[in-house]
């Protein structure tokens, strides 16, 4: 297998560049053009993606694998496998091609891996031997298995506008003391906004407004739970769970 890195490793991914500002980038095609805060570009980018990953998942589930993670940079495409009773992480570096979107190269090398399991399956008759050559393609990681098992992430949804209006900061409703960060920001607002005080009537109303469905909220957060790994699309064995955040694709080399 020619286009498959052997012996490149996971060093090739890059750690995250500490204070950078966030980047939303499609998690199919990687690109960051008019994202916003979306996270993918357009559906049909996104149904191809998904399209790819079941196409994945088949050739997953032949080889009786337990978990597995996708994710891609710049340069390099990363699928690393958990088979069923192996102790280590098999990984397979997949060289981006120039001028092709991730999702693109990632239906090439399951092509080609599935071409591989096929062809011995057809000569051996051996489902268990079939998956051990493809296996063998693959580079021993030093990622733990943990690391690539879908985990369940909780955090809270908060109302933007809500925060916006009280000029309060998700992170203060979230820390050591909800209760006095959103007292002090409502006082500051109530004497900002009061009419009493030549303020904005209807803008006084909103304050109030957001400071009691905020103290509401203190009583009895919303919060949504998701699985998965940050960065990385994971499969647990049965389908695949999109990424905690979209993944930032980062030179290599």
């Amino acid at each position: 297998m020619s286009h498959v890195k052997m012996g490149s490793g996971p060093q090739n991914m890059l750690p995250a560049v500490p204070g950078r500002k966030k980047v939303y980038t499609c998690q199919a095609c990687g690109t960051d053009q008019n994202m916003g805060r979306r996270k993918y570009c357009s559906r049909a980018c996104r149904q191809k993606l998904l399209w790819r990953l079941e196409v994945a998942a088949n050739l997953l589930r032949a080889m009786h694998t337990r978990y597995a993670s996708f994710s891609f940079t710049r340069d390099t495409l990363m699928l690393h496998v958990v088979a069923s009773g192996a102790p280590h992480v098999y990984s397979y570096l997949w060289k981006r091609t120039p001028g092709k979107k991730p999702v693109d190269d990632l239906g090439d090398l399951v092509e080609q891996l599935g071409r591989l399991w096929w062809k011995e399956h057809d000569k051996l008759r051996s489902r268990h031997q079939a998956s051990k050559s493809v296996l063998e393609q693959a580079r021993t990681s030093m990622v733990k298995p943990g690391q690539i098992r879908p985990q369940d992430a909780s955090h809270p949804v908060v109302s933007q506008r809500h925060l916006s209006v009280l000029k309060l900061k998700k992170s203060e409703v979230i820390g050591p003391d909800p209760q006095k960060a959103l007292r002090s920001a409502y006082r500051k607002q109530v004497m900002a906004h009061h009419p009493d005080h030549k303020g904005d009537a209807a803008l006084f109303r909103k304050v109030h407004a957001a400071y009691e469905e905020m103290k509401e909220w203190l009583e009895n957060p919303v919060v949504r739970s998701q699985r998965g790994l940050p960065d990385k699309w994971s499969y647990d064995g049965r389908k695949w769970a999109p990424p905690r955040n979209a993944p930032i694709p980062q030179k290599t080399g």
